[in-house]
């Protein structure tokens, strides 16, 4: 545990609100891997918060992933839950997550993520665990999955079961839409899906967020912080959590986001993993 003189605060909402963290893309899972150390580094950061966060989300690429063998996959899930983020008690905070081209890139891959996770069951026809929306008194998230065999794989998604949810929880002053894949390039790094959700998702999947009166559209996988603003919903990117490239090298960093929601808006802190508060919103 961390020392009250080495803490960093957390940003707290004003009167009724949320406060939460949000990062992604660790890529880890393997004992001694490549991103072990820099996960770590992140990790160290969060636990100097605060307060700590009321829960957590992780959108996607938590392991490194990417193999034929069930139990191979099976053991990285197990390394990264039970020893990488064994700091972090998961009932008291709890941790949502959204698949990712590293986690679920088959069926069998899907099968696990499902399993290990035990995600809620709420999604759409045939997603159930994979795509899932939570609901926490005025704050309703939904966790799309941008990649489900069942639609083509990467850059694909459900549409109408968003949009059903959306209305569904109109009432809910905060609205938040989680999933691995961006809709707007970010720093340059663009390809229909594989970089970003397929083109023709894109305009389609925007004008639900907007019409559906959406804070934001929270993402990673290309390896960045990257906040834009279209047509009045953001797009935050963080890719920061640990995997050890940059997109690119040299002027991304890596980091965690602190967030805290309340009645007047959302406040953000991007913090390095020296703790420093690199960019911050309001």
């Amino acid at each position: 545990m961390t020392s009250a003189n080495n803490s960093i605060p957390a940003i707290l909402p004003r009167g009724k609100g949320h406060q939460f963290l949000l990062y992604g893309d660790s890529c880890s899972g393997v004992p001694d891997g490549l991103h072990e150390k820099t996960f770590a580094s992140v990790n160290a950061v969060v636990q100097r918060l605060r307060p700590q966060p009321e829960f957590v989300l992780f959108p996607g690429d938590e392991i490194i992933g990417l193999t034929p063998d069930p139990g191979a996959l099976h053991a990285q899930w197990r390394c990264w839950l039970d020893t990488e983020m064994a700091w972090l008690d998961r009932a008291a905070i709890p941790m949502w997550h959204t698949t990712g081209n590293h986690t679920t890139y088959d069926v069998m891959s899907e099968a696990v993520f499902r399993a290990v996770l035990a995600l809620p069951k709420n999604g759409p026809p045939g997603q159930a665990g994979l795509s899932y929306f939570v609901r926490r008194g005025d704050l309703l998230m939904v966790f799309v999955n941008t990649l489900w065999s069942g639609l083509g794989g990467e850059g694909h998604l459900e549409l109408g079961w968003l949009e059903a949810t959306l209305r569904e929880n109109s009432d809910a002053r905060h609205k938040l839409v989680l999933g691995h894949h961006p809709v707007f390039p970010v720093n340059g790094f663009t390809g229909t899906y594989q970089r970003e959700i397929g083109h023709e998702y894109a305009r389609p999947f925007w004008d639900i967020l907007v019409n559906e009166n959406v804070l934001a559209y929270l993402c990673s996988h290309i390896l960045a912080f990257d906040v834009q603003a279209h047509r009045g919903v953001l797009q935050i990117c963080t890719a920061g959590a640990g995997t050890a490239h940059r997109m690119p090298e040299g002027v991304e960093y890596l980091h965690c986001v602190q967030a805290a929601l309340d009645e007047e808006g959302l406040r953000y802190q991007v913090l390095d993993t020296d703790g420093v508060v690199r960019e911050r919103m309001e």
